[in-house]
């Protein structure tokens, strides 16, 4: 009876370390991304940044823009969900750089408070035909016809969108009408980070 009541606990406790093994095992290998850079280029592009642009420069590095994985997770799930429905293989995600406010040419931006540099985002496809990565508009595609920001931009009338009731409506007008699946809820800093 002793026996038996040693040997449950050592039993348990060799259960226990063999499940956190193969917990551990079945955890999928991470490798670094390929486009991790030193901390030399990093300095490198920072003073580029910096001397290009001096009124734009924070406290902290440079001009910055932050937003939170839980928002560019869901995204990019939101983003290859769309490209599936519609049979577009999304590959990437375009940052297009933009300003909140409007400036003028040459306008100084101290510490980003003037105009609020920041940047919009949307999903690419590998264009064959033109053979380069394509931003689009996941929302506004249909099946194997994604909705090219080039197109969509280079259209004289935009007006906002945020109005109109449905995806329905907005995919059968053709305008810049309705919602978009172009993203930007980030923040620059300096000027409004979190």
């Amino acid at each position: 009876m002793k026996i038996i009541k040693l040997l449950v606990p050592v039993l348990m406790v060799s259960a226990l370390i063999s499940c956190s093994h193969q917990a551990e095992s079945t955890q999928p290998d991470v490798n670094p991304p390929k486009t991790l850079i030193s901390y030399e280029k990093a300095f490198e592009q920072l003073d580029n940044y910096r001397n290009a642009h001096p009124g734009v420069n924070g406290d902290q590095y440079a001009l910055r823009t932050w937003i939170s994985i839980e928002d560019l997770e869901n995204y990019i799930a939101y983003a290859k969900a769309e490209g599936k429905k519609n049979n577009i293989s999304v590959n990437g995600i375009d940052f297009i750089f933009t300003q909140y406010k409007e400036g003028k040419p040459n306008m100084p931006n101290e510490s980003n408070k003037d105009y609020e540099l920041t940047f919009m985002y949307a999903p690419t496809y590998r264009d064959t035909v033109n053979n380069k990565n394509e931003a689009f508009d996941p929302m506004n595609s249909k099946p194997n016809e994604p909705r090219k920001l080039s197109v969509v931009f280079a259209e004289p009338e935009l007006t906002d969108s945020t109005a109109v009731a449905s995806k329905s409506e907005a995919s059968s007008d053709s305008s810049n009408k309705g919602p978009s699946g172009i993203a930007n809820n980030s923040q620059s800093c300096p000027n409004i980070c979190p």
